[in-house]
């Protein structure tokens, strides 16, 4: 838990980078699903869009947990 702890304090200004692209993809999903009647095509473009940044802001999160952005 220490080691955690430690992991967090000394990365979190690139993690809470990090955290507002993942919240920005889940936000474009959120929109896309609720436009989805209007304009499906839109809808559609969206919510692809927003599953590619969540992904890749996972895989970016998960690789900074691991391994860092300084190593």
């Amino acid at each position: 838990m220490r080691i955690l702890k430690n992991m967090i304090a000394f990365k979190w200004p690139i993690l809470l980078f990090e955290a507002m692209f993942l919240i920005g993809g889940i936000l474009l999903i959120t929109a896309g699903i609720k436009i989805r009647k209007q304009t499906p095509i839109l809808a559609f473009i969206i919510i692809v869009i927003g599953s590619i940044l969540t992904l890749v802001s996972l895989f970016i999160l998960l690789y900074t947990f691991v391994f860092g952005y300084n190593s």
